[in-house]
């Protein structure tokens, strides 16, 4: 019996042909580690940005070295948070010795020590292409404790999930129904399972929903909630600020990855920059912090000082107006307005960036 119950099941599990192109499933297709290493090794940029899609909605790489002068790559993925972008320091840029002068990496309100959130769900697969688990730092930021690993539920769950991996099987299964459900709703048509995924895709895309919703939190897993709602002239907007993050800036090395990133940064030669996006406006185009958020900025703020890294806020710039958003957070595709960040933002960065990204600086300052 039990070799019925739990072998055969097990041994399955281990036959099981997994897919390699699970769609949204965030498993890294598209991504390959080793060729991003040697791209950055061969280009060598003086300028690297990492961020999710609040960077991939402002600024290409052509554009934005064309104002700069120099090399500029940009390593990001939509729905990604400090977990990764961590990965992406070490594991990409550093592991590439290509020691640029400046790395900026491009934050929301509190995202830089919030450490678990969306390491769940979509990112899984690239967070274990980067190998993160394995990683020390990722030890001592989201391993759990002791009393946790070595209690009586934790042991059996990590048996079973030894036993049955359903991190794998969960993807493919979900996989199959939908290829099924798309079959059966083909009625009509001959279209196949591909064609009506890319169909439901666009009709479900938030280009269909209303332009002040959205927010890029879609793929969080996490079931955030906004704490209150915010009034701005009497305009009620999303306050930004969720019950499940960072409520008091703490800048422990176990409870967030920032501090691993600024000392990874100091040993390597690079300098840090870390630049705060401005949030979809009001109608009268400001964006006001709530006071729990304004002292966790401040808070923030001042340790990025006092390691030797740099911080730039667009959160108050009233040049970024409502007109140039598209949904939620993210700022509009349209040429004209993309052009318009560019110009916004590199007179924002500039004084602090040419320093390190003039081509002819010999030394890093």
């Amino acid at each position: 019996m039990a070799v019925l119950t739990v072998a055969l099941p097990a041994w399955l599990c281990r036959q099981w042909n997994f897919p390699d192109n699970l769609a949204g499933e965030g498993n890294g297709v598209g991504f390959d580690t080793t060729k991003e290493v040697t791209r950055l090794q061969k280009q060598r940029p003086r300028w690297i940005l990492i961020g999710n899609s609040m960077l991939n909605s402002r600024l290409d790489e052509k554009p934005l070295a064309g104002v700069a002068g120099c090399n500029v790559r940009i390593l990001s993925k939509g729905g990604t948070q400090s977990a990764v972008w961590f990965l992406f320091l070490k594991n990409l840029v550093v592991q590439s010795k290509s020691q640029p002068p400046v790395v900026t990496i491009f934050f929301r309100d509190t995202d830089l020590t919030w450490a678990d959130f969306r390491i769940k769900g979509g990112n899984e697969g690239l967070i274990e292409l980067l190998d993160g688990p394995a990683q020390p730092e990722w030890q001592e930021v989201l391993a759990p404790s002791a009393a946790e690993t070595h209690a009586l539920p934790a042991r059996l769950t990590q048996g079973l999930s030894h036993l049955f991996p359903v991190s794998d099987l969960r993807p493919m299964a979900r996989r199959q129904m939908q290829e099924r459900a798309f079959r059966i709703t083909r009625i009509g048509t001959r279209a196949n399972s591909s064609v009506r995924r890319a169909e439901l895709n666009e009709r479900f895309s938030l280009s269909h929903l209303r332009h002040d919703l959205g927010l890029d939190f879609a793929a969080t897993g996490n079931g955030s909630s906004a704490m209150s709602v915010m009034e701005v002239d009497g305009e009620v907007i999303d306050p930004g600020f969720y019950e499940d993050g960072p409520a008091i800036f703490d800048p422990s090395p176990d409870a967030s990855f920032l501090p691993h990133m600024i000392a990874l940064a100091q040993t390597q030669g690079i300098k840090l920059h870390f630049h705060r996006i401005k949030r979809r406006p009001a109608r009268n185009h400001t964006r006001p912090d709530p006071p729990e958020l304004a002292a966790y900025v401040q808070s923030l703020k001042s340790y990025l000082t006092t390691q030797g890294c740099l911080f730039t806020d667009e959160s108050s710039d009233l040049r970024l107006t409502l007109d140039l958003y598209a949904d939620g957070d993210h700022i509009s595709t349209k040429p004209e307005i993309q052009e318009k960040y560019l110009k916004i933002f590199w007179e924002t960065t500039e004084p602090l960036m040419r320093p390190f990204i003039s081509v002819s600086a010999k030394t890093h300052p």
